[in-house]
């Protein structure tokens, strides 16, 4: 019996060498597509800016100095966390109840605006809402301590000295945070209620339901994914802000985890203050990654209603 000789590789399986042939050609002309073109400057961005400094945290947060006095990989400054737990406990604290009360608020609002059916007053509002939420730092502590501080002219006309209110404290921080976060859940909700169709509401009132009944089984439930969605955003929103709670309060009467993490840095490697930072700051990673999945998520779920 005689064995044939193998043959070479490349004619062995022509199938599976187009198949590599034309993937290789298609990931090329991806590559050269129009949109990848285009959207070159911006994935330029997302990695200078974004994952190169996630990158450089990572490696700062998680190499730790060895008995022999050598580098290595560690969790010493993850573990070293419990004593800024009074920082972390005050940011979810800041966070939960701002974001909270300018749901509540901002999502009324937001409903009263969709019940007038205006167009044009659909479109100043998006413009302002847009606008007042990302309009914060420096700025806007000042015009807090201007009319609410110590001395403030609305503090003194209000008299809300008498009742121990102060600005320079985690309430005060809730109210500046509410200039922000109320036109944010406004912005995120009003195209919820404002697609809420008369139809449905006519056929519950057809069905013998009420306005109780409306809510309870039409409104609420198509509305509740944008409203979730936009306490989420709130949420994190909050527990993010730096500019405006380091003007207010400083870094040492009440901490917050941004205002630790400029306060560690400034203290320098001498007292490892940089790799607490670094370990605060991937926390903080963390914690806008789940707050844009879980967004996104809802805001799917709610956009199915609207269009």
């Amino acid at each position: 019996m005689t064995i044939a000789p193998s043959s070479p590789p490349d004619l062995q399986d022509p199938a599976a060498t187009g198949g590599a042939t034309s993937s290789r050609a298609s990931v090329r002309a991806a590559l050269r597509s129009p949109a990848m073109i285009t959207s070159a400057p911006l994935l330029l961005v997302i990695t200078l800016f974004f994952l190169v400094p996630i990158v450089g945290m990572a490696i700062v947060a998680f190499t730790v100095e060895g008995p022999d006095g050598t580098d290595g990989f560690g969790l010493d400054h993850f573990t070293g966390l419990s004593s800024r737990s009074r920082a972390i406990v005050n940011s979810l604290l800041v966070s939960f109840v701002g974001s909270t009360i300018a749901a509540v608020v901002g999502a009324l609002a937001a409903f009263c605006i969709a019940q007038l059916r205006h167009r044009w007053l659909d479109s100043v509002v998006a413009v302002f809402s847009s606008v007042l939420a990302n309009d914060g730092g420096a700025p806007l502590a000042f015009a807090f301590i201007v009319t609410l501080g110590n001395t403030g002219f609305v503090f003194e006309a209000l008299g809300l000295g008498a009742i121990g209110f102060s600005l320079y404290s985690w309430q005060g921080l809730v109210v500046m945070y509410q200039y922000f976060l109320i036109p944010t859940m406004i912005m995120v909700t009003l195209p919820t209620f404002v697609g809420l169709r008369r139809e449905w509401s006519e056929a519950n009132t057809a069905l013998g339901g009420g306005r109780l009944t409306y809510w309870l089984r039409v409104g609420l439930p198509i509305a509740r994914p944008a409203l979730l969605s936009g306490w989420v955003l709130l949420f994190g929103a909050a527990f993010a802000t730096y500019a405006s709670a380091a003007v207010l309060i400083g870094s040492g009467a009440f901490p917050l985890i941004p205002l630790t993490i400029a306060s560690e840095l400034r203290s320098g490697a001498s007292s490892a203050g940089e790799g607490a930072a670094m370990a605060l700051g991937l926390t903080m990673v963390f914690v806008a990654i789940i707050v844009l999945l879980v967004f996104n998520r809802l805001q799917r779920r709610a956009a199915r209603w609207i269009r």
